[in-house]
């Protein structure tokens, strides 16, 4: 059975490829609002990224 790092790692990974589709998503978006909310959205996925990244097994 793989070690909660693992997971933790994979969704580190997972965590990455969301936030580098967001960027995307936020350089197309033409409304202000809409960018405000993709920001929104990655200001928290990077503050749960760098909570994980102090993780230790």
């Amino acid at each position: 059975m793989p070690k909660a790092k693992q997971y933790v790692d994979q969704s580190m990974s997972n965590m990455q490829t969301a936030l580098d589709t967001l960027q995307q998503a936020l350089n197309s978006a033409e409304k202000s609002e809409n960018k405000t909310k993709i920001q929104q959205a990655i200001n928290s996925l990077n503050s749960a990224h760098q909570n994980l990244a102090g993780y230790q097994d």
